[in-house]
């Protein structure tokens, strides 16, 4: 996977692709698989926004049981289950602890029911021929076991709780550069850091995109028969340069969630709290809020919280007060967390289409526009989506409008196509066969590896046997060298956030550390010729804008 922009310029596609985050890869990824020549621009790394801050949860669509919507239930079930089978060594499942208090609509007799209507409604998960990929029945336990698990929690009426599994993204970053690789080899040209400044109509349709290079400056014309604008809260600038007036993203709401020390070691931990905004679709007035305390790499990801947002991204950020807040809520709702600033140990945040500009709350479905109806352009489609989970199936019906004005006839496939690294029929053996192949590596380096490359993880050891020196562990970490150089090399990393956030795992928890940090950026510097001055305002970058606790660089709300 190269980052090639002159060949942007070669040839016409069929569909050129605006954004880099999961919607806009899931577009480009089932119209390759359609037979369709795709290009991808993205203004900036793939997923470095709110693709990258998500709770990396794979939603079952539980909570969709309050609103009787069965649609939206069936289709996240449906969604959680191909993640599964299609990047077993990416996404697995998490339990969740739902605490109940008496015996009235929330008590254990209505939660059975609730269950059971759940399970009947969700057979996909017991359905994979892989047994290590089913997922458990749902099940109400007693009081004493809801202690057992966590025994923070208020025993004063406490009278059980509701068990469910939903699915876990162990790295939302890999998962979306899975995606990416597996449109890739199958054509599709991507190219991250090059910003698409006019989409170009003439005679009412689109005839492509001009753009620059943000790493040359170098100006582009890319012709192409349909844009796709999947551009996220970028996406309504984009369309200005159309002249198009339907606006298919709100900012309404942008979402942050906190990393933080652990809460709850082994399921997710559901925890009450004041509501910051009503929801009036929801069949049962709950009056409250439900954060979740979800495990993750030792560590709690506690989200999401949503506030009114700007609609220009650029005068967005989370400010100390607003984490303050969410902090005091958590305890609130959950005395026994007893959570300080200084246990936060890194912000996550990003925008989200909202029902109203200026309300908190987020869209709850995702949006498709045709401006060929509303705005008299032919070939350009619009496209924002509100869920990780279900992005696969929102791409899936954005294409098919997209093939219908093409008139190609292929199908959608990538419900039965395994992403990059994840052609695993068994995943209990293909961990017992990895783990001997790496037993010359630390064992968190090596199940490291498996997790992240799934059956590719040889592509690090072929740099590997080629350049031995690679095979050193950056300091503090289980991160080795050859990921960065093969960062560098294969997945179009060219900053040193690229690798640190999202091509592997050094720093997407929390501070690295500056020795590994250094230690990262020499090796870039080493691949990419960079000097003393152009490594220091790397390692700084990184420290001040990548959400960690005591060296956040949050803005105040320019909204407020």
């Amino acid at each position: 996977m190269k980052r090639d922009t002159a060949a942007l310029t070669q040839a016409p596609y069929d569909v050129i692709v605006v954004g880099g985050g999961i919607n806009a890869v899931a577009c480009a990824l089932d119209a390759t698989l359609r037979g369709l020549s795709v290009a991808l621009l993205e203004r900036g790394d793939f997923g470095a926004r709110t693709s990258s801050n998500s709770s990396k949860i794979a939603h079952s669509g539980v909570r969709y049981l309050q609103h009787a919507d069965f649609k939206r239930l069936r289709e996240s079930i449906r969604e959680r289950s191909f993640l599964i089978q299609n990047a077993p060594h990416l996404v697995g499942s998490q339990p969740v602890l739902f605490p109940f208090y008496g015996h009235g609509l929330k008590g254990p007799e209505v939660m059975t029911v609730y269950l059971k209507i759940y399970d009947l409604l969700s057979p996909e998960r017991k359905r994979f021929a892989d047994p290590a990929r089913r997922i458990p029945d749902a099940k109400v336990i007693s009081k004493a076991e809801t202690l057992k698990i966590a025994p923070g929690l208020n025993p004063q009426g406490l009278t059980g709780a509701a068990v469910w599994h939903e699915g876990q993204i162990l790295n939302t970053e890999r998962l979306l550069t899975a995606v990416m690789r597996t449109a890739v080899e199958r054509g599709a040209h991507f190219v991250n850091y090059t910003e698409v400044t006019r989409i170009v109509v003439e005679n009412g349709a689109v005839q492509g995109v001009e753009a620059i290079d943000r790493l040359s400056g170098q100006s582009l014309s890319v012709r192409g028969r349909l844009v796709v604008n999947a551009a996220g809260p970028w996406s309504n600038g984009v369309l200005k340069t159309a002249g198009a007036k339907q606006k298919p993203y709100v900012a309404g709401s942008k979402s942050f969630s906190l990393l933080t020390r652990s809460l709850c070691d082994t399921h997710a931990l559901s925890i009450s709290t004041r509501a910051m905004y009503q929801d009036k679709k929801a069949v049962l007035d709950k009056g409250s809020s439900i954060q979740f305390a979800i495990p993750w790499r030792g560590s709690s990801l506690i989200g999401s919280l949503h506030l009114p947002a700007d609609e220009d991204p650029a005068k967005e950020g989370v400010s100390e007060a607003e984490i303050a807040t969410y902090i005091e809520m958590i305890n609130e709702g959950y005395p026994a967390a007893k959570l300080k600033r200084s246990d936060v140990k890194r912000v996550l945040w990003g925008m989200l289409p909202g029902e109203e500009q200026g309300m908190a709350a987020p869209e709850k479905q995702y949006l498709i526009v045709d401006h060929a109806e509303g705005d008299a352009i032919q070939g350009l489609v619009s496209v924002a989506g509100v869920k990780f989970t279900t992005s696969r199936d929102v791409a899936q019906k954005a294409i098919d409008l997209v093939c219908r004005k093409l008139g190609n006839k292929e199908p959608s496939r990538t419900d039965s196509t395994p992403l990059w690294g994840g052609d695993i029929p068994s995943l209990d053996a293909f961990r017992r066969e990895g783990a001997k192949a790496l037993d010359f590596l630390p064992p968190a380096v090596a199940d490291r590896l498996l997790r992240s490359y799934g059956t590719r993880y040889e592509a690090i050891l072929d740099l590997g046997r080629r350049r031995p020196e690679l095979m050193r562990v950056l300091p503090g970490s289980d991160v080795l060298e050859a990921e960065v150089v093969h960062a560098i090399t294969d997945e179009m990393a060219i900053r040193l956030g690229d690798v640190v956030l999202r091509r592997t795992d050094l720093g997407s928890l929390e501070y690295p550390g500056e020795a590994a940090l250094r230690a990262c950026a020499a090796r870039m510097a080493d691949e990419l010729g960079w000097d003393e001055s152009k490594i220091a305002l790397e390692i700084a970058d990184v420290t001040n804008n990548s959400g960690y606790n005591g060296l956040i660089n949050v803005q105040q709300n320019q909204a407020a």
